[in-house]
């Protein structure tokens, strides 16, 4: 959405037809996105830098490492 576009709008809507600018507004919130993930780099959550990493041995499960030592002796 260039200057020309904005400056549009705003007659648009000095003119009481702001059902208009609806039609516009999902352009210019995925431009707008897109710029601000740019901007953001790695930092934005869904960068492929900060995918799951897998592991190549998996970790034990929890259940496995909660057997009681206390209740061991008592039986």
């Amino acid at each position: 959405m260039n200057a020309n576009d904005k400056n549009l709008i705003a007659q648009l809507v000095a003119r009481g037809k702001a059902g208009v600018i609806y039609d516009c507004l999902p352009a210019y919130w995925l431009e707008k996105s897109k710029e601000k993930i740019a901007s953001m780099g790695n930092k934005w959550v869904c960068h492929k830098d900060n995918f799951v990493k897998r592991l190549d041995v998996p970790l034990p499960l929890l259940s496995d490492a909660r057997t009681s030592k206390i209740l061991k002796g008592k039986r």
